[in-house]
């Protein structure tokens, strides 16, 4: 059964470009409600000229600068939200970084960063606004993981393991809370055209090369994210591509070994490591 999303309060993070600024803005046209949220500021003001364009006439939406991986800074969005907005009846968890490097070349403390941004400012943002939707035994929360958190891939691992994270949070949270009344949507993107991939030195023919997909548009993503929402389905992957690959690396758990094997040597082949002077050697 579809359920309506006008009127609902949406909260995205990473809203203010790429995935999130497209589900912020398909989730106006469905008639919600958004909280706007992200690093940049002046981005968030771009981004919510577009939503409030999208949205009903007359209709605004809430901006708020806020760093996910400061727990802190997400406590104080999240009083917020509840103040100005009233209880969120959707999160969706988007905010993300990434790295593209030979784990011997990747300084710990950017996987650190991953992590913060990635897996734990997902938790912070879950852990803000649960409470309220299970005090309702109502409410979705949303996150947006990536194919690489069933399939690693070489030279992304911070990445790859920060999304292996999340997928397994998400699928403890749901049993936890399906039965309250609160749904977890776990949305899988295959490749998406935004400046994420040259944001973070990823190649730009990675996808293409290696794992033979086109990139689709990031309001592709976003359509089938919200219509995933108005189903109540419990995961989305949005590429049929990426899906099958998926399923069959499932079924099969040794493809995935024979196609890391095989990827792996082509990329060493193409960018040979270089060393790398360990901290504290002179």
């Amino acid at each position: 059964m579809k359920r309506s999303l006008a009127g609902r309060v949406a909260v995205v993070t990473g809203a203010s470009s790429g995935i999130g600024l497209a589900i912020a803005r398909a989730l106006a046209r469905a008639g919600a409600r958004l909280v706007l949220v992200s690093r940049s500021e002046t981005g968030l003001e771009a981004a919510a000229r577009h939503v409030a364009s999208d949205g009903a006439a007359g209709s605004t939406c809430l901006t708020i600068p806020c760093d996910v991986s400061d727990a802190v800074a997400v406590r104080a969005m999240a009083t917020r939200v509840l103040e100005e907005a009233g209880p969120p009846d959707i999160v969706i968890n988007n905010a993300g970084i990434g790295v593209w490097a030979p784990v011997a070349e990747t300084p710990v403390e950017r996987i650190r960063q991953v992590f913060d941004v990635n897996f734990f400012g997902a938790v912070h943002c879950t852990q803000a606004f649960l409470p309220a939707m299970l005090e309702r035994r109502s409410g979705t929360i949303a996150f947006v993981s990536s194919g690489f958190g069933s399939l690693p891939f070489p030279r992304t691992a911070a990445y790859s393991a920060s999304k292996h994270a999340i997928d397994g949070f998400a699928g403890s949270l749901r049993a936890e809370v399906e039965a309250l009344g609160v749904d977890v949507l776990l949305v899988v993107p295959g490749g998406t055209n935004t400046p994420f991939f040259e944001r973070n030195a990823y190649p730009a023919d990675v996808l293409s090369r290696y794992l033979l997909q086109r990139q689709v548009s990031p309001e592709w993503v976003a359509r089938r994210t919200v219509r995933a929402l108005t189903r109540r389905r419990r995961r989305v992957v949005t590429e049929r591509l990426n899906d099958l690959g998926l399923r069959l690396v499932g079924a099969v758990p040794e493809l995935q070994n024979v196609f890391l094997a095989l990827v792996g040597r082509r990329i060493l082949k193409r960018e040979p490591p270089r060393a790398r002077t360990p901290r504290g050697a002179e």
